[in-house]
């Protein structure tokens, strides 16, 4: 004859109670049989899994939100397209998670049909122009030098110099422009890329003199209180040789 565990249970208890005199002992059930509800078991946060920094995201939104951008990894480079619209919440996020947004322009659909050849021919001589801090002039000048220019808009001068770094390193802008008012900052983060040489400029005065100097590849100006005509000047004696 076999007795299951719990029967054993109660004749051990009914046995103890009867030696000792006292009221029969209530056994609790055996640990195999207690079940924790489904509702007691504690909860584990969801774990946030997050991409590593560096990486480049595509977003081919007309306009991009800010809760697009609060999804990406911090200090990852954002592709856009060149019309995307980018509201003022998204531009606290570019900042507050460095990002740095990249437009395709159209110089860069033209690079990628093209052959290794002739995106190195076509590299030669080309210029790219950083917008950190717009200004009314340049917006009437660019109807004219746009066909010799590529633009593109980002939210710091931080972010103004690792595109230029980038262009500059790869061979895409024998030229780069950044339009700040922070020059000094840009041209600094700027020029620790190895490749760059990098200066803060005030007028044209200033590129004659630098160039007698140093082989400079990377121009940063404060477009503020400048005219169209100062700006017109400035932008041929930074594209000249």
């Amino acid at each position: 004859m076999s007795f299951s565990p719990e029967t054993i249970d109660r004749i051990v208890a009914n046995v103890l109670s009867q030696l000792s005199g006292s009221r029969p002992v209530q056994v609790a059930p055996s640990a195999a049989k207690l079940s924790t509800p489904a509702s007691a078991t504690p909860s584990v946060p969801a774990r946030v899994v997050v991409a590593p920094s560096g990486e480049k995201v595509a977003l081919s939104e007309a306009v991009i939100t800010a809760d697009k951008l609060e999804a990406i990894a911090i200090g990852a480079t954002v592709q856009v397209g060149p019309k995307a619209i980018i509201t003022p919440a998204s531009q606290d996020v570019i900042r507050t998670r460095k990002l740095l947004i990249e437009r395709q322009s159209q110089l860069q659909s033209k690079s990628n049909s093209t052959t290794e050849t002739q995106k190195a021919a076509s590299s030669v001589g080309s210029s790219l122009l950083i917008v950190v801090n717009n200004v009314k002039p340049l917006d009437q000048l660019w109807t004219e030098v746009s066909a010799q220019w590529t633009r593109e808009f980002v939210a710091c001068p931080d972010d103004a110099a690792r595109l230029a770094a980038a262009e500059v390193s790869r061979g895409g802008a024998s030229t780069v422009v950044i339009l700040t008012e922070q020059t000094h900052r840009a041209a600094c983060l700027a020029n620790r890329n190895e490749r760059v040489k990098a200066v803060a400029i005030r007028d044209a005065g200033d590129i004659r003199l630098i160039r007698k100097q140093l082989r400079v590849n990377t121009w940063c100006l404060d477009g503020t209180g400048k005219s169209y005509f100062e700006l017109k000047n400035l932008f041929r004696e930074m594209q000249s040789k």
